[in-house]
């Protein structure tokens, strides 16, 4: 079991033990089907969760029912399983493709990819094609070939999308 850092305790908040704490925007949505977190490597039972912006939320925990015992943990990084966060893609794969063509096959030549763009749970090829910017997600069900050796993608996009661009 792995423990990936997904946020920060801030402070405490009232005298019941609760918690302001700050959870990364990207694990947000986890967070909020967590049922237990770690902080110093220890587990946490959420008892109540009130997430009140995109990654800030007031939490109390079992056990943790006065300020007291809330107290230690205020700057402390929480933690939370692997197994609970939603796959993480690794861009590093996709790097390798800047300056590569990319082909449709049904339009031809689309034009050269530019850059790689991350977005949560998706990468992005930036293309220019007369003068316009295209962002192309880069994901299986587009993607037909890959050939290093011409540095070309072949991929098969939904009919019409390049032209919203």
């Amino acid at each position: 079991m792995e423990l990936i850092k997904i946020g920060k305790v801030l402070k405490t908040h009232g005298y019941k033990g609760h918690l302001k704490v700050f959870i990364d925007e990207f694990y947000m949505h986890d967070f909020e089907e967590m049922k237990a977190i770690f902080i110093n490597k220890l587990p946490y039972f959420i008892v109540t969760k009130d997430i009140n912006s995109d990654s800030q939320a007031i939490i109390s925990l079992e056990d943790i029912d006065n300020k007291e015992k809330a107290h230690p943990l205020q700057g402390k990084d929480i933690l939370a399983k692997d197994d609970d966060l939603s796959e993480i893609l690794d861009g590093e794969e996709f790097d390798e493709l800047v300056g590569y063509e990319i082909t449709d096959k049904n339009i031809g030549s689309i034009g050269k990819i530019e850059a790689i763009v991350e977005m949560p749970f998706q990468f992005l090829a930036k293309v220019l094609k007369d003068k316009k910017e295209i962002l192309i997600p880069l994901n299986d069900d587009f993607i037909l070939n890959i050939n290093d050796q011409k540095k070309i993608v072949e991929m098969q996009l939904p009919d019409g999308f390049l032209e919203i661009f």
